[in-house]
């Protein structure tokens, strides 16, 4: 019988595949949509520059819809499968349990499903802003799998961010709102007030 290091070891290694198989598979996917926006001799560094910012308050408006509506709906394969993410906080296996998904396929899927926006903002308003958002939410993706990881697993993050591991581990702990996992801008504009209450949430 395998012993608690052994799961663990076991489990850490697996989820640094998987996540690193989902950031190159996001890089792949989140590139080649970009180029497909592309216009020759059209768009301006600035505006892509908008369209990156604008990809990262979109990429965390999605987060929150997800996690909010869809993994903590109460039923569904999502909600079960996210169920095996809180259930294993702290345990052996938390690692097996971390990262978005274990399928490539999942993040392509991800990608796919979102870029309908991009697309659309390129299409009215052109000189690269939907390639920018693109290249944004490329971004927040390897950057929620990178650090959602390591507020889980101990692993290092710059002291200014600490404020992200005790922002997530309160949603593990019921508070309310809290489903941005490093970046609560939306969790902000729609919970802050319930946070003063420092009241719980029922939610699981």
């Amino acid at each position: 019988m395998e012993t608690a290091d052994e799961i663990r070891a076991a489990a850490i290694a697996r989820g640094l595949t998987v996540k690193r198989n989902n950031a190159f598979t996001a890089v792949l996917a989140g590139a080649g949509l970009a180029l497909c926006t592309l216009k020759a001799g059209r768009g301006s560094l600035n505006l892509v520059a908008v369209g990156v910012l604008a990809g990262v308050v979109y990429a965390n408006a999605f987060e929150y819809v997800l996690h909010r509506f869809f993994l903590h709906w109460g039923k569904g394969l999502l909600d079960r499968q996210h169920a095996l993410h809180h259930d294993s906080v702290g345990a052996p296996n938390e690692a097996r349990y971390v990262n978005f998904s274990t399928s490539p396929l999942v993040v392509i899927l991800v990608f796919l499903l979102n870029a309908p926006v991009p697309f659309a903002v390129e299409r009215f308003l052109g000189h690269g802003i939907g390639t920018g958002m693109f290249l944004g939410f490329t971004v927040y993706y390897i950057l929620y799998e990178e650090i959602h990881w390591r507020i889980h697993l101990g692993g290092w993050l710059p002291g200014w961010m600490q404020f992200a591991r005790r922002h997530h581990m309160l949603h593990h702990g019921k508070f309310p709102g809290r489903y941005n996992v490093f970046l609560p801008l939306f969790d902000w504009v729609l919970h802050h007030r319930d946070w003063k209450s420092g009241s719980k949430s029922p939610a699981p």
